[in-house]
């Protein structure tokens, strides 16, 4: 059996009092994820345990408890209080974090030394531990109770103490039947959600070099393009033969959305000239344009797996791109110049 996770995005009713608690829930949730952050990074073999037993290491040296009296790094520094689903949360938050810089530190040296190896002047930087912490607070059960299909109660730091607070949702129900993860508090801008993973179990499929070998498995082959159709897909059998294409529209249009939006990015830089650090500027246009993106990803793939369904596929095939993707100085060129021309509105 396999496991298949979506996830469900549900809106949280609150009022303006409420939001500020749930930023400080937020605040003190990465405060506690810095402060293991720091305790792994002065004990680093934690990170060659498993994860049940990394987080049993890291509360050993952190929490204090009738057999451990006096830990060494004490998290009752930051606070006396801290719930231990809420300490346990932070704690794997901490270790996916560190785990990922030391994985690219690891890959950094490896290639410096490589270069170094060969003679060559190596000038790329290291990675560098997060500067600043804004993760979203994971609500592991303990943190959160009566949950039904449109509220939910939910354990939140105020600022001065903890406080049940039941909050109604909105959205999309969640599905009947389906294993339930644990939710995590995001905010979108002035607004909270609640994102909870659903798990479906699905029965293995057998393996690809089995299913190629075999007569009658049909293939579905998607060609992804940047503009026009934005994907092409054939179905065929395992011998070749093609029995059903399908074109999917919309590339001219999604492109010339983010052209269009980009322009005004540029113009209104353009207009004040000064770009606030620490700060995203033109947010409203910038959040509008990654939902255009996300919105149409979610439609064309959609659309691709509803054609391999018709059409009997099991195995979905996309072509390898080589080629990088990244602006080259012309194309940076040609976007700033876009501040010059005039937007339409």
């Amino acid at each position: 059996m396999v496991k298949a996770t979506t996830t469900i995005k549900q809106g949280l009713n609150h009022s303006a009092e409420h939001g500020a608690w749930f930023c400080a829930h937020q605040a003190l949730f990465n405060q506690v994820v810095a402060f293991y952050f720091d305790v792994i990074q002065a004990h680093e073999r934690v990170l060659e345990l498993r994860s049940k037993e990394a987080l049993t290491a890291l509360e050993k040296l952190t929490h204090a408890t009738k057999r451990n009296p006096q830990p060494i790094m004490p998290l009752s520094a930051i606070y006396e209080d801290i719930p231990a689903m809420f300490r346990r949360a932070a704690i794997h938050a901490a270790l996916g974090s560190a785990r990922s810089f030391y994985t690219h530190l690891k890959k950094w040296r490896a290639r410096k030394e490589k270069a170094e190896g060969k003679g060559r002047k190596f000038t790329e930087r290291p990675p560098v531990p997060p500067r600043t912490w804004n993760k979203s607070v994971t609500l592991y059960a303990g943190m959160w109770k009566g949950r039904t299909k449109s509220s939910l109660v939910m354990k939140v730091w105020t600022g001065g103490c903890w406080s049940w607070l039941k909050c109604h949702l909105t959205g999309r129900a969640l599905p009947d039947g389906r294993g339930l993860g644990s939710p995590s508090l995001v905010r979108h801008g002035d607004q909270w959600w609640l994102h909870t993973p659903v798990e479906k179990q699905c029965a293995s499929p057998p393996a690809i070099a089995q299913q190629v070998t075999t007569s009658g498995t049909k293939i579905c082959a998607v060609d992804l393009n940047l503009d026009g159709h934005i994907a092409v897909c054939t179905v065929q059998t395992a011998e070749g033969t093609i029995h059903s294409t399908r074109f999917i529209g919309g590339g001219r249009a999604i492109s010339g959305f983010r052209k269009q939006q980009l322009g005004r990015i540029a113009h209104n830089r353009k207009q004040t000239g000064i770009i606030a650090e620490g700060e995203q500027d033109n947010a409203v246009l910038w959040r509008k344009l990654r939902s255009r993106d996300e919105s149409f990803a979610h439609l064309v793939s959609r659309r691709i797996v509803d054609f391999a369904q018709e059409q009997g596929a099991t195995i979905l095939v996309f072509e390898v791109r080589s080629v990088d993707l990244k602006p080259t100085t012309q194309i940076r060129r040609g976007m700033i110049a876009q501040a010059d021309k005039p937007v339409t509105t």
